[in-house]
């Protein structure tokens, strides 16, 4: 007995142990706001330079780096025109990058 008794165990623990990576696998997939967000990214980072992503929410608010002003009015001009025809989504923000060194 003490062998079906260890096979059972082994298996109640596989058993928790597959679900938990099931579980934390879904987990890291985009929502459908963050594909939206990320395919409007796509489509303006080709033609706006001087930004860089920084997160996209679950909600799919992108944020991001700008080398300035300028550079981050582009960006978000380009990602509202890249979404004007898809679902609305909160509107993208942008902080102008820390220079480095002295």
């Amino acid at each position: 007995m003490p062998c079906d008794f260890a096979l059972r165990r082994w298996l109640a623990s596989t058993s928790i142990f597959l679900a938990l990576a099931m579980a934390d696998c879904a987990a890291l997939k985009n929502t459908p706001a963050q594909d939206d967000a990320w395919s409007r990214w796509a489509a303006c980072r080709s033609q706006v330079t001087g930004s860089d992503i920084r997160i996209v929410q679950l909600d799919g608010r992108i944020t991001f780096w700008s080398n300035g002003p300028d550079d981050g009015r582009s960006m978000l001009e380009c990602l509202a025109r890249a979404g004007k025809n898809g679902p609305a989504l909160p509107e993208a923000i942008y902080e102008i990058r820390a220079k480095g060194g002295s």
